[in-house]
C-alpha cells in the first residue's frame, strides 16, 4: 500500500512508474535457503524486469528489520544490472536504522518517514541533474560520509493524496490470493484510512515513521475509495489495516454513517487491531450496521505492571464490557497478546494466559516479543545487556531464522516459546468447551450469511488440522511440511 501511494503521487507529477511485487509475481517459486524458505521471483527474473524497464531510480521498501536482507538482495541485483541506477530505500526499517542500511554500498539514498513529497523532489532533482545532498526527509552518502537531512513535515490533508496506483499492481494475482478462509466475502481488499497512532506502546516501531501523530482521511474520501474498489474490482469485503483506525471516534461514526447512507452492501474488519478504549456501545452498533463483523483487539497483557511498562491506557473492566457488547451484536472477537518483556516473570505471563481465557473473546494469539530498533523496549534490552551494542543485519537474520524473540532478564528464549505454545493450547482448549454450548454459536448467527460463515470457519479449521488446506491451497505450507524448521523469509 505504501508503494501504491508513492507510485500514484509520482504519476500525478508526470513520471513513468512501474511496480514489481517480487513476492506476488513469483508466488509459485519456492526455494530453501539454509533455515529459510524464500518465495517469489528468482534473481534472474528480477534482473530481467529491471533490464526491460530501464529505470533511472529504483525504490525498495523495507518494512521489517527481520526481513530486510531481502531488500538488500534486490539492491544488489539492481546494481548488477546498472551501477548508475539510483537505489532508494524507504519504510520503517530504513527510517529506524539508517546507518545499518547505508552500510550497504548498493544503497544510495534513504527516504525517511512519509515518502510522497520527498520521492517526487528526489526524482525531479535527479531528472534535472540537481544536487541530491540537501533534500529534506533523506539520508544520503557524500564522500563516504552520511548526511542525515532534516525531517520533512507531514502532509496535513490526506484527502489531497491520490488513491494508491492499484492499476499498476498485479491485481489478478492479489484477487486470486484473497480467498481467505477466515473472510466472510470475496474478493477482499485492503485499505488505509489514516496514518500513525497517538499512543506510545514500548514495543511499537511505527513511531519511527509517523512519530506520535495521527491523521485521518475524511469519511467521504474513505467511502469514495470503497465505492471505487467495488466498481473497479468487485470488492465485497474490506480490511482496514490502519495502525489506529478509530483514534477519532467521531470520524469512525461518520465513516459508518456514510457507508449506510450510500447503501453499500459490504463487510469489513480490522486485522491490524483496534484500540479498545476508543470504542463504546453506540459506536459498535454503528460499525456492525455498516458491515463490520470481526474485530481484533491489541490487548497484549493481562498483568497490570506489564501493561504499565507497555504504555497501554486500557482498563480491564472496560475491556470486558466492550468485548461482551461486540459479541452480543454478533461480531467475532479476536485478541493479540505479547509475552517476553524484559522484566516480565513467568507468573505474570501465566496471569496473562488466565486473563485471556476469562475474556469473552473467540480467538487469541500469543506472540513472543522481538525488540526492534526505534522502540523503547529495544533500549531497555540494550541497557540490560541482552542485545549486542553493534547489531548488524546478520544479527536480526539469525533471530528470525530461529523463530524470533530473545532472552529476557528472567527467562530464556526457549522458555518463552514454550509458554507461547502453552498459551495457545490452554486457550483453544477452553474455547472448545465454550463453543460446545449451542448458545455461543447461535449468538453469532444473524442471517444466512453469518450461519454460512460459521460452517466455513469450521471447515477451514478441520482441513487445516488434517493438512488438506496446506496441501491443496497453500504451496508454501506444503513445502514447509517437508521442512519443519524452515521459516518464510520473503
Amino acid at each position: 500500500m505504501g508503494l501504491g501511494y508513492i507510485a500514484a503521487y509520482l504519476k500525478e507529477h508526470n513520471h513513468d512508474v512501474k511496480i514489481l511485487d517480487v513476492v506476488a509475481e513469483g508466488a509459485g517459486n519456492i526455494e530453501k535457503r539454509g533455515n529459510f524458505v524464500r518465495t517469489g521471483l528468482k534473481e534472474g527474473q528480477i534482473k530481467k524486469h529491471i533490464q526491460g524497464f530501464k529505470p533511472d531510480l529504483v525504490g525498495i521498501t523495507t518494512m521489517f528489520t527481520s526481513y530486510a536482507q531481502d531488500s538488500h538482495d534486490v539492491a544488489r541485483l539492481v546494481k548488477e544490472v546498472d551501477k548508475n541506477i539510483l537505489v532508494v530505500f524507504g519504510g520503517v526499517h530504513a527510517t529506524a536504522c539508517p546507518e545499518m542500511v547505508m552500510s550497504d554500498k548498493n544503497v544510495d539514498v534513504i527516504v525517511k518517514g512519509e515518502g510522497e513529497r520527498t520521492i517526487v523532489e528526489l526524482v525531479e532533482s535527479l531528472t534535472n541533474k540537481l544536487p541530491l545532498q540537501q533534500i529534506a526527509g533523506t539520508v544520503v552518502r557524500v564522500d563516504e560520509k552520511l548526511v542525515n537531512n532534516e525531517d520533512r513535515p507531514f502532509i496535513e490533508d490526506l484527502d489531497t493524496l491520490p488513491l494508491p496506483a492499484r492499476e499498476i499492481f498485479p491485481m489478478d494475482v492479489y484477487l486470486r490470493g484473497a480467498k481467505l478462509v477466515y473472510s466472510m466475502r470475496q474478493p477482499v481488499m485492503d485499505m488505509i484510512t489514516s496514518r500513525g497512532c497517538p499512543c506510545n506502546c514500548s514495543y511499537c516501531g511505527i513511531h519511527a515513521v509517523w512519530k506520535h501523530s495521527w491523521r485521518g482521511r475524511s469519511a467521504t474520501n474513505v467511502v469514495d475509495e470503497i465505492e471505487y474498489l467495488m466498481q473497479q474490482y468487485g470488492a465485497r469485503e474490506f480490511r482496514f489495516i490502519d495502525d489506529s483506525v478509530s483514534a477519532d471516534r467521531a470520524r469512525m461514526h461518520e465513516i459508518c454513517d456514510e457507508i449506510m447512507r450510500r447503501k453499500l452492501d459490504i463487510r469489513w474488519t480490522t486485522p491490524n487491531g483496534i484500540a479498545i478504549w476508543t470504542l463504546d456501545e453506540p459506536l459498535l452498533k454503528e460499525m456492525y450496521r455498516s458491515g463490520c463483523y470481526r474485530l481484533t483487539f491489541g490487548i497484549e497483557s493481562g498483568n497490570e505492571p506489564t501493561q504499565r511498562f507497555i504504555g497501554k491506557i486500557m482498563k480491564f473492566d472496560q475491556t470486558n464490557r466492550i468485548i461482551r457488547a461486540a459479541n452480543r451484536l454478533g461480531m467475532w472477537t479476536l485478541a493479540t497478546f505479547i509475552i517476553g518483556f524484559p522484566y516480565e516473570t513467568k507468573d505474570q505471563i501465566m496471569e496473562t494466559i488466565e486473563f485471556s481465557k476469562k475474556l469473552d473473546i473467540d480467538i487469541a494469539f500469543y506472540n513472543v516479543l522481538m525488540p526492534f530498533p526505534a522502540t523503547r523496549v529495544y533500549e531497555v534490552f540494550l541497557k540490560e545487556g541482552l542485545l549486542p551494542s553493534n547489531q548488524s543485519l546478520d544479527f536480526f537474520n539469525a533471530f528470525t531464522g530461529k523463530g524470533g524473540g530473545c532472552d529476557t532478564t528472567l527467562l530464556k528464549k526457549q522458555e518463552l516459546a514454550e509458554l507461547s505454545d502453552i498459551a495457545h493450547h490452554e486457550f483453544f482448549r477452553s474455547r472448545l468447551i465454550k463453543f460446545m454450548n449451542p448458545s455461543r454459536i447461535i449468538s453469532k448467527v444473524r442471517n444466512f450469511e453469518s450461519a454460512g460463515y460459521i460452517f466455513k470457519l469450521l471447515r477451514g479449521v478441520m482441513s487445516y488440522s488434517t493438512g488438506e488446506f496446506e496441501t491443496k491451497s497453500n504451496p508454501e505450507k506444503r513445502f514447509l511440511k517437508k521442512s519443519k524448521n524452515a521459516e518464510i523469509s520473503d
